[in-house]
């Protein structure tokens, strides 16, 4: 069958003219080429009541002791009417939203929330809404760069906008634990005060006075640092453990009157997660050495060194699904610190509300609004063969070209932030790498020509990457010299594509490419491919290391 299909198709060759024009075009087997596909489309239709719930949508588990370490392939504020390729090799797909962690096995996403949380202590579903898709919103990096080392302890306080006032009550409502519970995970909170003139570098424990509560009797009690609070698992009288209150369910929300505070005071919080207390001030933590963090995009990466907050506040005034206005603040805890294993930087870890009397009392400084982006991400590898339009090796390692896409899916020009780097060349030709974009060709890499990374028992150090911003429909492409290979509409003699696109679903997988001269069909079971044939090698002699 192979020879019948490859003389037809050579015939054809014979009565059509093959030159430097757009290959870009129907030769009569696109859908046999795409049929070398390694993804499923589906469709992902997400919608809220009020248009500011933030989801995101991942190929594995998120969690590890409970902590949110991998990276979204999707992300989005409602309403999120997309699609999305998934590699055939995943399962299910887990998606984190609006407070609820969900998983769906592998098939079109639809989810529609068009009713509020009702509780004993009622939240407005709008301004429930608007909390956990704005203000801590399961992402990582919610809080960036010169805000880590902020204080946004509350501030006892009269302004214009308070008023005057004698003593300021407060209140505190647990909402969740931001996936914390998933991993096993759970946390405990007290709070303390101390007067806001103390505030500053030399700032020690001994300066602030903590609080917890009585289970027993719902009192508000001072309770002692070294022996009730710093003791791990053995601590004493916290205001919330987060086990308890996954065990009583999210919907029932636990609103706590901490008491009422004189002028001239800050309200800050420590919270028990894994390994030390916690603080909402940052002079109360221990320094961070000189550690990097990687928000990637434009933030780059940042170098932390000294003491940063283990908890932030946002102050929030915004209307609510009856119309009437909601203020107050929202506190959300981090377990871990930048530099530290699993640190995520979402400060959900631990999600409250804080409520006050007069409504306007603020932190003791703003901190910026949380990064959202609305991004779809594709990883995994381009094999080229390189001969177009005579017949290849089928080894596909003439260029090997991993790419990382992330795609502004909503934007208007339709952005995307390519990078690609070459891993592997097994060519005569000098070959130009690229991306076809409308009717352009863009080069990424240049002068592929010779033997790397095809063949030895240990392979080179793979190329630099190469980035630049792309936009609208963009399809990647080889160029020989004499022709330009776009997949997926070029094909090999009738047989197979010139281009193979091997999916990378998660960060540990690499895609073993055939050594030279080894023909795929060989190295994998790939006439008679399963879906996740690229997963596991038929012969591992025919593939690199």
């Amino acid at each position: 069958m192979r020879k019948l299909v490859s003389l037809l198709f050579f015939t054809c060759c014979l009565f059509s003219c093959v030159n430097d024009k757009d290959l870009y075009e129907d030769h009569g087997g696109e859908s046999y080429a795409k049929s070398f596909s390694n993804t499923t489309t589906v469709n992902v239709n997400i919608s809220s009541p009020y248009n500011t719930a933030y989801y995101s949508v991942f190929y594995e588990n998120p969690y590890e002791d409970g902590d949110l370490v991998k990276t979204p392939v999707l992300t989005g504020v409602t309403p999120i009417n997309t699609t999305l390729d998934v590699p055939n090799d995943v399962k299910k797909l887990y998606v984190v939203g609006d407070g609820i962690f969900r998983t769906f096995n592998v098939g079109d996403v639809e989810i529609a929330t068009t009713r509020g949380i009702v509780s004993t202590n009622a939240i407005d579903a709008k301004v429930m809404e608007y909390i956990n898709g704005s203000c801590f919103p399961e992402a990582a990096y919610n809080v960036r760069k010169a805000d880590l080392f902020k204080c946004t302890d509350l501030v006892i306080q009269s302004s214009a906008e308070t008023g005057e006032f004698d003593k300021a009550e407060v209140w505190i409502t647990y909402l969740n634990d931001g996936g914390f519970y998933i991993g096993g995970g759970y946390g405990r909170l007290w709070f303390y005060t101390y007067p806001t003139n103390k505030l500053g570098p030399d700032m020690t424990i001994n300066d602030v006075t903590f609080y917890g509560m009585n289970a027993a009797t719902q009192e508000i009690i001072q309770v002692a640092y070294a022996t009730e609070v710093a003791k791990g698992n053995n601590a004493k009288y916290p205001l919330f453990y987060s086990k308890n209150e996954q065990v009583e369910g999210i919907s029932n929300f636990k609103k706590i009157k901490l008491g009422e505070f004189e002028k001239g005071l800050n309200i800050g919080f420590v919270y028990y997660g894994t390994g030390v207390p916690r603080f909402s001030t940052p002079y109360l933590n221990t320094a961070v050495d000189n550690k990097t963090l990687k928000y990637g995009g434009t933030d780059g990466n940042y170098i932390v060194n000294g003491k940063v907050s283990n908890g932030f506040m946002r102050h929030i005034k915004i209307e609510d699904s009856k119309g009437s206005i909601f203020e107050g603040n929202v506190l959300g805890m981090e377990n871990r610190a930048p530099g530290e294993s699993a640190y995520d930087g979402d400060y959900n870890d631990m999600l409250l509300l804080i409520e006050s009397n007069p409504l306007a009392l603020k932190p003791q400084e703003e901190i910026d609004d949380p990064t959202k982006p609305e991004t779809k991400r594709y990883q995994g590898v381009y094999l080229f063969e390189d001969n177009y339009p005579d017949r290849g090796d089928y080894d596909f390692n003439d260029a090997v070209v991993e790419y990382d896409i992330v795609d502004f899916y909503k934007s208007s020009t339709k952005t995307k932030q390519v990078a690609v780097r070459l891993l592997a060349k097994g060519c005569d030709y000098n070959n130009t790498f690229g991306f076809k974009q409308g009717t352009t060709y863009v080069p990424f890499i240049t002068d592929i020509t010779g033997y790397k990374n095809v063949s030895g028992a240990a392979l080179e150090p793979f190329g630099g990457w190469v980035s630049q911003v792309m936009f609208g429909e963009i399809l990647p492409y080889l160029e020989n010299g004499k022709h330009k290979i776009v997949d997926p509409t070029t094909y090999n003699t009738g047989e197979y594509p010139y281009v193979l696109d091997i999916p990378h679903a998660t960060a540990d997988f690499m895609f073993k490419w055939c050594r030279e001269k080894q023909p795929i069909d060989e190295a994998y079971h790939f006439i008679d491919r399963t879906a996740n044939w690229y997963m596991t090698p038929a012969d591992n002699s025919k593939v690199i290391p």
